[in-house]
């Protein structure tokens, strides 16, 4: 090697160094941050902003057409559940809490991506959640208002909801005075209903069982629509873990166990005429449909919009492998059939 090429790979080498001590340093450390701390950070909602935000909801009428990138009720489902949300390990098997003490900072699509969350006005914590989001996948919840909207479409008296979930169609029925029966595996959510019940609207009683679907005779219950979002389930592991969620070994295992035998017994004890709709991706609903739990025939389908990576622009490397490609073609709806 010439003296001269050597000199700059040794400049090279030196820069890189620098850049890595300066990344190791950075304010991007948690320090002695707490974890409720780093949540108000990244959801900094006030208890009056969230009871606005479930007026805006109650106000919203029942028109025919939605325009799901809107958020409204989403600072509701957020006040009560997002500290649970950001606690649930995405389909790469962390938590948020998990990655952020990992040294991400050092792989360089992930730090390119904080820098470009920076440039586009977020703050360090929020450009910090959104390359988790991004890497790693986000645990949403179900839209309140995307809830209310369907609930206002097929005007359903009971909404039966056997993986309640994050609380987002518990919010939309509160929120047009519907009675609402929900179930769900996680207990770590029992508080955050109870204090979404007894905040918002006392007057109105959801009933929210914390059990898991599989084992419920649903023939004691009485209701003329059926609407969920189940956990999805990728070929072999679900693409989120949370708290008590009973253990699969794969896919096959999960629709055997708990998916297609509580569709079932849900379908079977609906009300004549009543509506079952289901939010899956396709390759759910086509294990569903082959499985013939359900009449294939479809009374609707309705699709679900998928929020675009970036809203401005686009930083180098972000799709550089095979996952990251199918995902931006991913696509879900909302599967309705009627009982007759």
């Amino acid at each position: 090697m010439s003296s001269k090429k050597h000199k700059k790979y040794r400049s090279r080498s030196r820069k890189n160094t620098v850049t890595k001590k300066t990344r190791k340093s950075s304010p991007i450390s948690t320090g002695n941050t707490t974890r409720k701390e780093i949540i108000k950070g990244i959801k900094n909602i006030t208890r009056s902003e969230m009871m606005e935000d479930y007026q805006r909801l109650v106000s919203e009428s029942c028109d025919k057409s939605i325009n799901q990138v809107r958020k409204v009720g989403n600072d509701v489902m957020d006040y009560y559940f997002f500290k649970h949300r950001i606690n649930t390990k995405s389909k790469r098997g962390n938590t948020y809490f998990d990655w952020i003490k990992t040294p991400w900072h050092m792989n360089e699509p992930e730090y390119r991506m904080y820098k470009f969350n920076l440039a586009q006005g977020k703050t360090p914590e929020k450009a910090r959640y959104g390359v988790f989001r991004l890497y790693y996948g986000a645990i949403n919840g179900f839209k309140p208002l995307i809830a209310k909207w369907l609930f206002c479409k097929y005007n359903p008296t009971t909404i039966l909801d056997f993986t309640a979930g994050w609380g987002g169609r518990c919010i939309a029925a509160m929120s047009l005075g519907k009675k609402y029966i929900g179930f769900d595996t996680n207990t770590d959510l029992q508080s955050a209903y109870s204090h979404l019940i007894r905040d918002v609207n006392p007057d109105i009683k959801p009933q929210v069982y914390f059990k898991d679907s599989a084992t419920v005779d649903f023939s004691k219950y009485k209701y003329d629509m059926v609407f969920t979002s189940p956990p999805y389930f990728k070929k072999k592991q679900p693409t989120e873990g949370y708290a008590h969620m009973p253990e699969y070994t794969d896919r096959d295992d999960f629709n055997a166990r708990f998916l297609f035998p509580v569709i079932e017994r849900t379908y079977a004890n609906l009300c004549t005429g009543g509506i079952y709709a289901l939010n899956i991706p396709v390759d759910m609903y086509e294990d569903i449909n082959n499985a013939k739990i359900i009449p294939s025939k479809l009374y609707a389908k309705h699709p679900m919009y998928v929020q675009p990576r970036f809203a401005r622009g686009n930083p180098l490397d972000v799709a550089s492998n095979q996952e990251d490609a199918v995902e931006n073609i991913y696509k879900e709806y909302i599967y309705v059939w009627k009982k007759v």
